[in-house]
C-alpha cells in the first residue's frame, strides 16, 4: 500500500487535524502494534530538515527500514551523523485518535509555517510516506518542482513521465 492523493483538511484551534482516511488505512498496515480493538495506530513525523517546510510523515515499518539504512552507514561518518540529526533525533512518534484524528504541536505547526490559530493543511501522498505543508508552501513547492521539471525536459517529450526508469520485463 502506498500514500497517494493530495487532500486540504482544516487544523482546529488546539492544533487536531484529521488523518485522511486513505492515509489512516496505510498507516494501520504499516504499524505492527495496531489493533482496531484498541491499540491506537503511531506514526513517525519527521521535521529535523530545516531546508524543507514540510513534515515527512512515515508508518513504523518504513521508518523502521530507513533506521536500518542509516545504520548501515560507518559510525561517527559525516554522512551517518546528519541523518541522525535530522531523521532520529529530529522525529517523534504521534498517535492517531479513534476519531482518526492528531494533535500537531505547535512546534511542528511553526516548522511548516501554519497558522497559531487553525487554518489547514495539504497532505500529499508521497508513496511510502505523506508530507504534510502549509498551502502556500504546497503551491510554492509544485511551482518549484514544475520549474525542474520543465527545463528537464527541455528539447525532450514534454512527457513528464519519461523521467521513469524503463519499465522492467515481464
Amino acid at each position: 500500500m502506498h500514500f497517494s492523493g493530495t487532500i486540504t483538511q482544516r487544523i482546529d484551534g488546539k492544533g487536531r487535524v484529521s488523518i485522511p482516511a486513505d492515509f489512516r488505512r496505510v498507516l494501520e498496515s504499516g504499524d505492527p502494534d495496531f489493533t482496531p480493538e484498541g491499540k491506537r495506530v503511531r506514526m513517525r513525523v519527521v521535521y529535523g530538515n530545516p531546508e524543507r517546510r514540510c513534515l515527512d510523515i512515515y508508518p513504523i515499518k518504513a521508518f523502521d527500514k530507513l533506521l536500518n539504512r542509516i545504520a548501515l552507514l560507518p559510525e561517527g561518518s559525516d554522512e551517518r551523523e546528519i541523518l541522525e540529526l535530522f531523521y532520529v533525533a529530529g522525529s517523534e512518534v504521534v498517535e492517531v485518535d479513534g476519531d482518526g484524528r492528531t494533535i500537531l504541536a505547535q512546534r511542528l505547526r511553526d516548522h511548516i509555517g501554519l497558522p497559531r490559530e487553525g487554518g489547514e493543511a495539504v497532505f500529499a501522498g508521497s508513496l511510502d510516506l505523506f508530507r504534510l505543508w502549509s498551502p502556500e508552501e504546497f503551491e510554492a513547492e509544485r511551482g518549484r518542482k514544475l520549474a525542474a521539471a520543465r527545463a528537464r525536459m527541455a528539447g525532450g517529450s514534454g512527457n513528464i513521465l519519461s523521467m521513469l526508469p524503463p519499465a522492467a520485463e515481464s
